[in-house]
């Protein structure tokens, strides 16, 4: 089991995929949270400026984290989905998983050191999404946060986090459809899905959809508040989920 998360590990962190998804998932939404802030705050009454006002409705840190948070509501499923899609994915596309049929180490423990890798791998671009988006603030003007503005940047760290979670999902579709494409399309399903249950009021109960709501409604106290408890649904979910796929992965045929 131990080879099986050293090998896991080696290939993570040298492939590109997520190397490239990690400064993403840290820069893009931030910068892109900064940049409505100050189209919400231009008198213009273009469509870009319109719908900037729409999304930021308060000013300094305050704005610059309801945007940031609404963005990685879906952000943080779909790039983190992207990087499981890729782990279990490739082994298909590689032809790599023929190998495994003659390695010493059980396919099962493969998987589970692939879910393991990819929880930690998550966890790790969540905790440095706290400085990153303090100094993507920091560079927009915003000054020195205080007490809320570190609460809310910690908000999001727990939103990626559960994001994380969720997006281990993906494994299990990459190993059913045996490859990326499948693993893309379902991806983009589960994002899809969390946006109906929103709108169809279940969001709190919906594995893919709790973290966004949860986090939106703690920003924002007018949309009401969701228990902490209702999070457990995401740890939970996703521990049957990935008990689902390392199941698959020792009794199904992978060629």
């Amino acid at each position: 089991m131990r080879a099986a998360y050293t090998v896991e590990w080696l290939k993570l962190r040298r492939a590109r995929v997520p190397r490239v998804t990690a400064p993403v998932l840290l820069v893009l939404p931030a910068v892109m949270a900064a940049l409505f802030l100050a189209m919400a705050g231009r008198d213009r009454g273009d469509a870009m400026s319109l719908k900037a006002q729409a999304l930021v409705t308060r000013d300094g840190w305050a704005g610059y984290l309801d945007a940031l948070t609404q963005i990685y509501a879906s952000a943080g499923l779909l790039g983190m989905g992207v990087v499981v899609a890729w782990c279990f994915g490739r082994e298909y596309a590689d032809r790599t998983v023929v190998s495994l049929f003659g390695s010493a180490t059980p396919r099962e423990s493969v998987a589970a050191a692939k879910l393991a890798v990819l929880t930690l791998w998550c966890t790790g671009v969540s905790l440095a999404l706290v400085p990153a988006a303090l100094l993507v603030g920091l560079a927009a003007g915003l000054g020195l946060p205080d007490g809320d503005a570190l609460a809310g940047v910690v908000r999001v760290a727990v939103l990626s986090v559960l994001s994380g979670l969720s997006a281990l999902t993906v494994a299990l579709l990459a190993s059913l459809g045996r490859g990326y494409l499948p693993a893309f399309g379902g991806l983009v399903g589960l994002v899809a899905a969390a946006q109906v249950a929103v709108i169809a009021g279940a969001g709190s109960w919906f594995p893919y959809a709790v973290p966004g709501v949860w986090a939106v409604a703690s920003s924002t106290p007018a949309l009401g508040s969701v228990p902490v408890w209702h999070l457990l649904v995401v740890p939970c979910s996703a521990t049957v989920l990935g008990a689902l796929t390392v199941a698959w992965w020792r009794r199904a045929e992978l060629i």
